[in-house]
């Protein structure tokens, strides 16, 4: 009887591995500083294709929902089919290069000018702040924040304002850098989803049934679709809480209606805490400006969030992400504290692609 030699004997091979495996993580562990900034300046290298892949990812439910839409009129009126993929992904790519322009052309420009008039005006509501407070000297509030401590506060904050100012300048370069990275992105993700049923025959061509790697495409192509509803959903339904806001604020007469909005649209883009986290600067800016208006505004955020929870969220984002509320407040919380803000907008759509993973069987109960 052959002998098997020992270098073929499954523990001598997983002692192998895991060796190897150890002797990688210490490399790493030992280079530690040098690893993390050839991974940052690989990701700045990769960012634009990494882009290109959200965003191909975000359009690609539109694009099949137009070129099967197409496709359908096509057939039934007896035309060619050589338009349908060119026009399904003009149509795709059309709304949100639309909401991207008049957010570069009017958005920005409005928003800078009202971040120049608050700090050209802030010694002013200050003093008229502290002239308010005096006349309900007796109050506990007042008594809390005396005008010495609000002095001193608001002598740091207008020391700061040029800093602030100089930092905005320079993040509005660091946003022109970003903004060709979308622009490459963008195409990018057109020639990705043009390509894409070739790209997954191919891969399915030389997957065999049933193996690891088919697995975890499946795994990924999971992790994308979760991605892709959560982002798309996240953005419609913060567009139209953004609008819903700009439009109240105007009708009540509220100061810096589309800064306030932007910042209730752009937050509201994390679920749960979003909101809550929007809501406080909005707040103290309306104390600044015009302080008797305070209460009314917060009464209009209430019952604008209860509004937008109640009709708007249910008919824009419904159950697409398909996680329970505990896990979705586990994945902002956790997810905020280790990451910051990418943190709190990745962590859902990944802890409900795990979940979607970890639990199949639940899923395909769910209705939704």
């Amino acid at each position: 009887m052959q002998q098997r030699s020992p270098f073929q004997e499954p523990l001598f091979r997983s002692i192998v591995l895991g060796g190897s495996i150890l002797l990688v993580l210490a490399a790493v562990l030992m280079h530690l500083q040098s690893v993390l900034h050839a991974c940052g300046v690989l990701l700045r290298t990769l960012r634009p294709l990494l882009l290109g892949v959200l965003f191909a990812t975000m359009l690609e439910p539109s694009y099949l929902r137009l070129k099967t839409d197409f496709s359908r009129f096509a057939e039934k009126h007896g035309c060619k089919t050589g338009w349908i993929q060119p026009v399904s992904l003009a149509g795709a790519i059309l709304p949100p290069v639309l909401i991207a322009v008049s957010i570069v052309c009017v958005l920005i420009p409005q928003t800078a000018a009202s971040v120049r008039l608050l700090s050209g005006n802030f010694s002013q509501y200050s003093e008229n702040l502290l002239h308010r407070l005096e006349r309900y000297a007796q109050t506990p509030l007042a008594r809390l924040l005396s005008p010495q401590k609000l002095e001193a506060l608001f002598a740091a904050l207008q020391d700061r304002l040029p800093a602030l100012l100089r930092e905005t300048y320079d993040r509005t370069a660091a946003l022109i850098r970003v903004l060709l990275d979308v622009l490459i992105g963008a195409v990018f993700s057109l020639y990705l989803l043009a390509g894409a049923p070739k790209i997954r025959a191919c891969f399915s061509e030389r997957l065999p049934e049933g193996s690891r790697l088919r697995l975890l495409l499946h795994g990924c192509r999971s992790v994308c679709g979760t991605f892709s509803c959560f982002l798309s959903s996240q953005c419609r339904e913060s567009l139209i809480l953004g609008g819903l806001c700009y439009g109240g604020m105007l009708l009540f007469h509220f100061p810096y209606p589309l800064l306030i909005s932007a910042v209730i649209a752009v937050t509201n883009i994390v679920p749960y805490l979003g909101p809550v986290a929007g809501s406080v600067p909005c707040v103290l800016l309306l104390l600044f400006v015009k302080p008797e208006a305070v209460m009314w505004f917060v009464l209009f955020l209430i019952v604008l969030q209860q509004a937008e929870s109640n009709f708007v969220y249910p008919r824009v984002v419904g159950h697409s992400v398909g996680l329970p509320p505990a896990w979705v407040l586990a994945a902002v919380t956790l997810g905020g504290g280790l990451f910051g803000i990418t943190g709190m907008l990745l962590g859902v759509p990944l802890t409900a692609a795990l979940y979607a993973l970890l639990f199949p069987a639940r899923e395909q109960q769910d209705p939704a």
